[in-house]
């Protein structure tokens, strides 16, 4: 019987250690709020666009957006896919598969970004 309660006091003692950090960890990270961060750093480095005074100063700025535009897809892509699985497995009432699409965006804007590269160069 004492063995039997200090295995369960072990089993409560090293859950209580950790759980919480588990806890803490999976909390910590908050999607919405990293499409909030992207859409600010979008807005600003497009503002910032407009005051650049080289060609090379503007395709860093272009090239940041597409990258924060491209993380911000990733995670949009992510959610959608956690949040409504039939998406990802082509059950949607339009027949249409809503994860390639988002893949084949990201695709294309790098490759406009790459497009306009070759015009600076």
């Amino acid at each position: 019987m004492l063995k039997k309660s200090m295995s369960f006091h072990a089993f409560t003692l090293a859950g209580m250690l950790f759980i919480p950090t588990l806890a803490s960890s999976h909390s910590a990270h908050d999607p919405i709020k990293d499409i909030q961060e992207y859409n600010r750093d979008v807005r600003q480095r497009q503002s910032d666009f407009q005051t650049a005074t080289n060609p090379e100063e503007q395709l860093k700025n272009l090239q940041f957006q597409v990258e924060t535009i491209e993380r911000k897809l990733l995670v949009l892509r992510n959610l959608m896919a956690s949040d409504y699985p039939h998406i990802k497995e082509k059950m949607s009432k339009y027949k249409y598969d809503y994860m390639e699409s988002v893949d084949d965006t990201i695709v294309q804007l790098k490759n406009t970004l790459e497009q306009a590269e070759v015009l600076l160069d």
